[in-house]
């Protein structure tokens, strides 16, 4: 099964947020050079600084990358692993990933393995999806059954990759039993969401299931979904610095990580829903503002 070999992409970045969960990209020295990115990365910063780890997460990556300030891969570690220290989700499988890769952090399989399962355990999709493949290229039966349920939870969180996968194996009977009416539907959504590669598949399916008479009312819905155009718009000066507001703003919206928000006691503990972080520092740092942001 070739096909099943996978490369996790070094950053998942925006599109791991929630809101734009079908949207992806990457920073570019050309998308964010010459302080493009200036004022998303200083309210990033700010947001950090009470408490936001999805933007401490953002700052990592900038950092680690280089894109829109100087490399620092102290600093991108710190951010990260505090983020990560406080269980969020795309900070935990970000940081496993680079463990695994020796990228920024120090190469530390067994770290990465821990801080992946880690990850599985708060149902982050991309975890899922890669743990399953890790099971699935190693075809036991208890690795087959594992890896398709993993695969499974991944596609029902409408991870477009693992609904495709799922969609293939079904409609193959690879690892599975054969479901060619399982595997149509997924194609349809994926189509429906603007998935190009499904359409093809889409189409197949239609063809197979077109002689069963007792398919006839799904092959009716199926052909009407593969005719519907979808109209995708996106724009021809798309710049990284658009979306980056974007992300500044929905966590700004929130109205827990602007100043005023969280208690400053060291000894006060709260959560989410009285409006504000819960903060312990550290051994060794100077303050809470250190404690947050990761500087040194």
């Amino acid at each position: 099964m070739q096909w099943l070999k996978y490369t996790v992409p070094l950053f998942i970045l925006l599109a791991l947020f929630p809101a734009l969960s079908q949207a992806s990209t990457s920073f570019s020295a050309a998308n964010c050079s010459s302080g493009q990115c200036d004022k998303q990365i200083r309210d990033l910063h700010a947001l950090a600084r009470y408490g936001s780890f999805e933007a401490m997460t953002l700052l990592s990556m900038i950092y680690a990358t280089g894109d829109g300030r100087e490399a620092d891969p102290k600093r991108a570690l710190s951010f990260l692993t505090r983020a990560a220290q406080h269980n969020h989700p795309m900070a935990v499988y970000l940081l496993s990933e680079w463990h695994s890769r020796g990228f920024v952090a120090p190469h530390d399989p067994a770290e990465a393995e821990a801080l992946l399962a880690k990850a599985i355990r708060f149902e982050f999709p991309p975890a899922l999806y890669k743990k399953a493949l890790q099971l699935l290229q190693d075809p036991t039966a208890e690795n087959l059954t594992e890896g398709l349920a993993l695969l499974q939870r991944a596609s029902d969180k409408r991870l477009v990759d693992a609904m495709f996968l799922l969609a293939r194996l079904k409609r193959e009977g690879i690892a599975t039993a054969p479901d060619l009416e399982g595997a149509a539907q997924l194609f349809k959504t994926l189509v429906l969401s603007g998935h190009e590669e499904s359409r093809p598949y889409l189409r197949e399916s239609i063809a197979q299931l077109t002689p069963k008479p007792e398919s006839a009312e799904l092959v009716a819905d199926l052909q009407q979904s593969y005719d519907m155009e979808v109209i995708q718009v996106i724009g021809r000066d798309f710049k990284t610095e658009s979306m980056l507001g974007n992300m500044v703003t929905q966590l700004k919206r929130s109205g827990l990580y602007l100043q005023g928000s969280m208690l400053r006691i060291r000894t006060q503990r709260c959560d989410d829903t009285t409006g504000c972080i819960s903060i312990s520092p550290r051994a060794g740092d100077r303050d809470l503002n250190q404690t947050i942001t990761g500087s040194y």
